[in-house]
């Protein structure tokens, strides 16, 4: 301590900079790591853990892998009755719903639904209630403790009653929050009931299918009985069809490669984690580069007392122990500097990441990583000061005349590191922000701006028509109209379509709308007319397509032109076999996210309009529109809270996690520019001290400003040259692989990458330039003489 002491008032800045860096180092290493253990070690509470199993089945649609999480509800109770290595079997349906609590509706509650194992199955403890009986009755629910202190407040809510889909259900027990890092979330907990409970294998393809397996079996076994079990079961639509069942492991479910529309797990995204775990490594490293880089630059400051001590019999392992334990000190100054900055920025860090990461100072876990910190950076930033600065000679440190050593080709290595590190993080992020703005600024094909979407409920909506006819009364709502189930970007339900010539089959996504829905989204007609506006378009069969579709079903000239409906189950199951005529064709439009293509559509006449997305068409004053359409909410439903989004923002919450992205890396390439600036100034500064005496003899020689500050500055333009022709192929390589994931992306243009290098290299001329341009003005004799 006494040594850091020292050798810390003697180098103020280098020693602050050392800290700053190093502490910036730590937060970033800090606050990624405790996410990424988050990440990492997702599930890993339950008591059967390693014999839990999730039912996941593959299967190809329109020519389309498929890879779902879902089921149809029968598969797990025969599995469990057929196959003798089960153990325990358990479904649960999530789903985001309004609950009825106290005569008031609460809109986007997450509730599960589940069997009545729900808690022996997985490790869910009960906070208030007995585990054995709590949930044994048909009309229980358990609440978790947030949602009884957002629901219930002060009151007890055991006894309550809580209202779902015309069910009801008394609060039985209570349980404790389920933890961060389980990918089943919910709210509360109801056993299967109504539908859920009475539909076999034409109910909806929405049950999480859970197994208990011992360890010590065939699995491949086991596959194939449920593959068959499945195959008997489902619709004809896959008949003939691979659809493979496959048990995926507990642990492996949070980064599953699931399509996200057959899964509700909390997912992960593993090339995300990889991403920020090498760029907060990056940083680290970085921080401990500029650390090893400070101390050796300013060596001749040192040199004197290192003589000393070898003068005086220090042996090389002493020495090189006092440099560790120098480093060791700033290490842990910088870590207490580190956790500081990570109390502050986790919450911004969180919000990117949509986490709940936190740091529990009670918790051995977060010391444990902190040691390991400790360590890993004591060793980083001390190992190559000790190792080098320890070989200085007795007699040339101790004469006045040591000015240090030129820099060595190791040094030069890890500038190149910081640099190139540095210019990779800045095409990456500047292609990001290209990217996202060149998805947001995309044309659609179909029109969502100036839309107000409501959710339907109870008699809001039940009658479209009179609803309709009144709120376009006023100027500033234009049209009203309504899309049954979900919101345009997810899909309704899936509807099969076969080829009547070929025979194909394919998997359409069936979107039930009332007439006026392609006039208020401005879909335009590519063939054909609105057969939804036709009365007797339900008796006649009529339908609208999209032209993929038409494409996918085989249609050359489509309108007139008929395919077979094949039921899957659910929806139209009536009408199975029974052809639809195509009276008209919309353009392709872009409803879902952009990193997939439209899906085949298939529109018919809404069947029925309560409880369904309701969306009006703004023209004039917003406030004035929310205003007419809240009155007449509260007129109807008034025991219903009002809710209104923007659709536009609603699609733009679809690119949510690469607009976080680009945010946490942006924060990161400006930790990364701040640390290299600063130890590349303090190292400008002390690398001109020991050439002093060589820039007066150039200036009394006759070398112009314009030579010395050439002759000074070429190093920087030369490390990065070298830094931006080694970042170039790694950025190009990341990129092209990240593009790949939309259907619509911007080229990775060279002028990208050449502006990321100029801006590079201008900054780092323009953090030495003043310190070159004052020792290459300074007045030569004055030079010589302080030598």
């Amino acid at each position: 301590m006494k040594q850091f002491l020292r050798n810390f008032s003697k180098q103020k800045t280098v020693g602050i900079l050392n800290i700053c860096g190093l502490s910036l180092g730590i937060m970033v290493s800090l606050t990624v790591g405790l996410w990424a253990i988050n990440e990492l070690t997702f599930d890993n509470f339950h008591a059967n853990g390693d014999k839990m199993y999730r039912v996941v089945q593959s299967f190809v649609l329109n020519e389309e892998p498929i890879k779902a999480a879902s089921s149809f509800k029968p598969l797990g109770e025969l599995a469990a009755a057929e196959i003798p290595e089960i153990e325990q079997m358990c479904r649960v349906v999530v789903r985001t719903d309004g609950v009825t609590i106290n005569n008031m509706v609460n809109w986007g509650v997450k509730v599960l639904i589940t069997d009545h194992n729900f808690f022996s199955f997985f490790t869910f403890p009960l906070k208030k209630g007995d585990i054995r009986t709590s949930f044994s009755a048909p009309d229980n629910v358990i609440l978790t403790e947030s949602a009884v202190k957002k629901y219930f407040q002060d009151e007890d809510p055991i006894g309550k009653i809580i209202k779902i889909h015309g069910s009801q259900f008394t609060v039985s027990a209570i349980m404790y929050d389920m933890p961060r890092n389980s990918h089943i979330q919910g709210e509360m907990v109801f056993p299967l009931f109504g539908e859920f409970k009475d539909l076999g294998w034409n109910s909806s393809f929405s049950y999480d299918t859970y197994f208990v397996i011992p360890c010590n079996v065939d699995f491949d076994s086991i596959e194939k009985k449920l593959t068959q079990i499945n195959k008997l079961g489902t619709s004809s639509f896959l008949d003939g069809a691979d659809n493979d069942v496959k048990l995926e492991p507990l642990n492996e479910i949070h980064f599953s490669k699931t399509d996200p529309a057959f899964d509700s797990a909390v997912k992960g995204d593993k090339q995300l984690l990889i991403i920020f775990l090498t760029t907060a490594i990056a940083i680290l490293i970085i921080a401990c580069i500029n650390f090893t880089n400070l101390f050796i630059s300013t060596s001749f400051i040192r040199a004197k007392a290192i003589g000393i001590k070898k003068s005086q019999g220090a042996s090389k392992i002493s020495l090189i122990s006092d440099f560790y334990k120098e480093t060791l000190v700033y290490v842990l100054v910088s870590v207490v500097g580190g956790v500081l900055l990570a109390v502050f920025t986790l919450p911004v860090f969180n919000s990117y990441t949509g986490s709940q990461v936190s740091i529990d100072f009670l918790s051995l876990e977060l010391y444990l990583y902190i040691i390991c910190l400790i360590v890993i950076t004591a060793l980083l930033a001390g190992s190559f000061p000790a190792l080098q600065m320890t070989r200085f000679g007795i007699i040339e440190t101790l004469t006045s005349k040591f000015r240090g050593k030129k820099m060595s080709a190791f040094q030069k290595i890890l500038i190149i590191i910081q640099f190139t590190s540095s210019i990779c993080l800045l095409i990456v992020v500047f292609f990001l922000a290209r990217q996202i703005d060149y998805i947001l600024s995309q044309d659609l094909r179909f029109d969502n701006k100036n839309v107000i979407y409501v959710q339907g409920w109870d008699a809001f909506g039940a009658d479209y028509k009179a609803l309709r006819d009144e709120l376009i009364q006023d100027p500033s709502i234009k049209d009203v109209a309504i899309k049954q189930y979900n919101l345009p970007f997810k899909m309704g339900n899936g509807i099969g379509g076969k080829n009547l010539e070929t025979g194909e089959q394919i998997l359409l996504d069936l979107s039930e709308v009332t007439p006026n829905y392609f006039d208020l989204f401005g879909m335009k007609f590519v063939a054909g007319e609105n057969s939804l506006i036709l009365e007797s378009s339900s008796s006649a069969n009529y339908c609208v397509i999209n032209e993929r579709a038409a494409e996918v079903l085989g249609l050359k000239d489509p309108v007139g032109k008929s395919f077979s409906l094949v039921s899957i189950g659910g929806k139209l199951s009536e009408k199975d076999g029974e052809p639809y005529i195509v009276k008209g064709v919309i353009r392709d439009t872009y409803v879902k996210s952009l990193h997939q293509e439209p899906d085949p559509q298939m529109y018919l006449s809404a069947s029925h309009t309560a409880n369904n997305p309701i969306f009006f068409k703004i023209a004039g004053d917003p406030q004035k529109a929310i205003r007419t359409i809240e009155k007449k909410w509260k007129e109807i439903v008034p025991h219903v809270p009002f809710e209104y989004h923007f659709l536009d923002e609603t699609y733009e919450k679809l690119y949510l996690s690469e607009i976080n992205t680009r945010n946490v890396l942006s924060y990161a390439l400006v930790i990364t520019f701040i640390i290299t600036i600063t130890g590349l100034y303090a190292m400008a500064f002390y690398s001109i001290q020991r050439r002093i005496k060589e820039i007066g003899i150039r200036k009394i020689n006759g070398a112009t400003l314009t030579d010395l500050l050439l002759l000074l500055n070429k190093d920087i333009v030369i490390w990065v040259i070298i830094s931006f022709f080694i970042a170039c192929p790694i950025s190009y390589l990341f990129l092209s692989n990240w593009l790949n994931g939309f259907i619509v992306k911007i080229d990775l243009s060279i002028w990208v990458f050449l502006l990321a290098g100029t801006l590079s290299a201008l900054v780092a001329l323009l953090t030495v330039s003043y310190q070159t341009w004052k020792a290459a003005s300074t007045n030569p004799v004055e030079s010589i003489k302080n030598e």
